[in-house]
């Protein structure tokens, strides 16, 4: 399942801003964008030894001790040979964060379901970002 939402400015102007620092801000518009459709925020960049997770969070309508472990990829406005920032997250970035989260389940016994979220945003020109959620983008089997 997809949701779909359109946002207000990650920067402006957006050549402006070195990748990193668009990540970083990219980061937080979803961490805003989670918090406003009443998620909780557990961390921000957690370092699991097998990489950084970008959030780890809680949503209002899973169980309580289901944790959703979310990927953002934030991307300017695409050229014709260039990827969905979605399609940026490949095997090797799943089983990075497939590791994360036996490591953190081992670390947090309440826990007992994780699911695993990608978030895309788009970055216009203007600054403003097409943000979509990619609910269970991908499983800890696939």
């Amino acid at each position: 399942m997809i949701e779909e939402t359109a946002y207000a400015p990650v920067v402006s102007p957006v050549s402006s801003i070195d990748p990193h620092a668009l990540g970083k801000r990219g980061e937080r518009r979803a961490c805003d964008n989670l918090r406003e459709r009443g998620w909780d925020i557990l961390q921000t960049n957690w370092d699991s030894g097998f990489g950084e997770v970008d959030i780890i969070a809680r949503a209002p309508e899973l169980p309580y001790e289901t944790v959703v472990f979310v990927e953002v990829k934030t991307r300017r406005t695409l050229g014709a040979d260039d990827l969905m920032p979605e399609e940026a997250v490949d095997f090797d970035k799943r089983g990075r964060y497939r590791n994360a989260a036996k490591s953190y389940l081992q670390l947090h016994e309440w826990v007992a379901n994780v699911r695993f979220d990608v978030i895309a945003l788009t970055v216009f020109p203007d600054g403003h970002a097409h943000l979509h959620q990619d609910y269970a983008a991908f499983g800890m089997d696939n």
